[in-house]
């Protein structure tokens, strides 16, 4: 294991890597849960109660634990797991579903990840993390009541995450758990700290775009040896920018719905050659001539205030769409 520093835009981070498997064999935090984690490792959703860690980062947050007691003020532990579920082509039901292997996840995406983390945090934290699984934030002076509200910050921080706009785009479903521990009571231990952090407070679920879910959206480019068959003269610049980048590719409708109209001004969408034609909470879908043009994606995105999934379309439908108005 070594220890490597980075610089960053706030707080210090201190990034642990290893030789260890892709294959997630992470345990929790404190040995007071071992004995329920080792219960239970065959009824998989009881053990959902539990967030873990790899050896190196329980090595090392202990290490740097042991440098802020004893104490009378306030520390506060957030702990972070990121690990992706193996694809099983079974039915939805099957109990082999619950018994998946999990994997690390590729550097790429833990470090976007730790820039919504950023966001949230002060300068005077620190952070500890092991490429690829865990991560652990120390919150100097910051009682139960602070750590709670820090703990909602980055929970919508990462919100702002979606498996579309990942880069590369997610291609397994990817879970994170945040457990959360505070140290408000003098006298209370070590080890009593870590037992409390190691229960999960909050869980998000990443998954792959399912581009079914809007008709007419079918998956191009995503993986080698994939076709697409469109009909001739349909394969236009939209489309071969969209196969050479892994955008999807919809058919559109014939018209707009109001409630789709009002979210992207005309004036902008004519510009920009594109049109509102999906919306899931705070994520637009949008059809787009130029799917991967960025700096249209990111003046969608401040117009709207909303997360911007880029789709290909064919051009001859966008712009009877746009003749139409709004």
């Amino acid at each position: 294991m070594r220890s490597i520093e980075k610089g960053t835009l706030a707080s210090s981070v201190t990034y642990l890597e290893s030789q260890a498997s892709e294959l997630c064999t992470c345990l929790p935090l404190s040995t007071l849960h071992q004995e329920i984690w080792e219960t239970h490792l065959e009824n998989p959703e009881l053990l959902k109660e539990v967030t873990t860690a790899t050896l190196e980062l329980n090595v090392a947050l202990r290490a740097e634990l042991e440098h802020y007691f004893p104490r009378s003020t306030p520390l506060s532990i957030v702990l972070m797991h990121i690990s992706q579920l193996e694809h099983i082509h079974i039915l939805p039901k099957s109990a082999v579903l619950h018994k998946r292997n999990r994997y690390h996840v590729p550097a790429s995406l833990l470090e976007q990840v730790l820039t919504c983390v950023r966001r949230t945090i002060r300068s005077s934290d620190y952070i500890l993390v092991h490429t690829g699984a865990s991560i652990a934030i120390l919150l100097p002076d910051v009682d139960q009541e602070g750590s709670h509200a820090l703990l909602q910050r980055v929970y919508h921080s990462i919100n702002l995450l979606q498996p579309e706009t990942v880069i590369p785009p997610l291609k397994r479903e990817t879970e994170i758990t945040l457990g959360i521990g505070s140290y408000p009571v003098p006298g209370a231990s070590l080890e009593e700290l870590l037992y409390q952090t190691g229960f999960v407070a909050i869980r998000i679920t990443l998954r792959p775009a399912v581009t079914t879910q809007l008709p007419g959206i079918r998956s191009i480019g995503l993986a080698e040896g994939d076709l697409y068959s469109h009909t001739q003269g349909e394969e236009n610049e939209s489309f071969i920018s969209a196969r050479n980048c892994g955008v999807p590719y919809m058919k559109l409708p014939s018209r707009l719905s109001p409630r789709l109209k009002q979210l992207i001004p005309h004036a902008l969408a004519s510009e920009l050659h594109c049109a509102p034609v999906g919306r899931d909470h705070n994520r637009l879908t949008v059809a787009m001539a130029f799917p991967t043009d960025a700096q249209a994606i990111d003046r969608l995105q401040k117009t709207t205030d909303m997360t911007i999934f880029p789709v290909a379309c064919e051009v001859q439908a966008l712009d009877i769409l746009l003749e139409q108005g709004w």
